[in-house]
């Protein structure tokens, strides 16, 4: 027995419905797929485009730290130039007329000398240490964190260096060439109070901090930048988990009684 037309076309309206259904359905699942793999593209390239920053930024501030250095080593190698005097002529009483003339001076030697620090004879330094003003400084040639700097420093008898004096800045600033050295000051306790590995609080008057600096920036660390850092010529806040090299500070060794 035949079915009646209308249910035939019924049958076939509800089997076009359900195809419908279905490609809607997977339709929306490829939208889906679709806008999931745009996030994660967006979020590859965020996360390139951050490291690149990362970059540009440490970039930038090595230029500028080397720039300054190369200024002050321009300035500091300066010779100082006399000039030379002017002919003089002199009367005798006789018609001979005599010029007498003086020698230019020399030109001063061009390399940057160190501090002129009296060497005391009474006090000495291991061997790889620098002796100066009384005591001895470690440059330190491996790189490790702030805390695993500090405890090799007290290891041997000393600690991380406090900075007391311009003139002892300018000691570290030729002894340390051209490089980055973890120095004894932090503000890990409570930011933006600075604090010597001694206990003593920062003298704002005595300060040797780049232009913007400290900044605690958070990029690199979600802690911030609580570790202090010294160039050749500024100081700079860094992320005490970092590996810089760093510089021990100590007595040095009193052999007179």
């Amino acid at each position: 027995m035949s079915r009646p037309q209308g249910y035939i076309e019924g049958e076939v309206f509800d089997s076009r419905r359900v195809k419908s259904n279905r490609w809607t359905k997977l339709s929306a699942e490829k939208l889906a797929l679709m806008a999931l793999c745009l996030l994660l593209a967006s979020a590859l390239v965020v996360t390139y485009l951050l490291f690149e920053l990362l970059k540009m930024r440490e970039m930038l501030r090595n230029l500028e730290v080397q720039l300054e250095t190369v200024k002050s080593e321009v300035t500091e190698q300066l010779p100082e130039i006399q000039p030379c005097p002017t002919v003089q002529h002199t009367c005798p009483p006789h018609p001979e007329v005599k010029m007498i003339t003086k020698p230019c001076s020399t030109i001063q030697p061009t390399t940057p000398q160190p501090p002129e620090v009296t060497n005391d004879p009474c006090n000495k330094c291991e061997a790889g240490w620098e002796h100066h003003g009384g005591k001895c400084y470690h440059f330190s040639i491996s790189k490790s964190s702030w805390n695993r700097s500090r405890a090799y420093c007290r290891a041997e008898g000393g600690d991380l260096v406090k900075i007391d004096s311009r003139e002892e800045q300018r000691f570290l600033t030729i002894t340390m060439k051209r490089n980055y050295f973890w120095i004894g000051l932090t503000d890990s306790a409570e930011e933006g109070n600075w604090m010597w590995v001694d206990g003593s609080p920062l003298n704002e008057s005595l300060t040797f901090w780049f232009v913007h600096e400290p900044d605690d920036w958070t990029n690199e660390d979600p802690d911030g930048e609580d570790c202090a850092r010294t160039s050749p010529i500024y100081w700079f806040d860094k992320s005490c988990k970092a590996p810089q090299r760093s510089i021990c500070e100590k007595p040095a060794v009193a052999l007179c009684a």
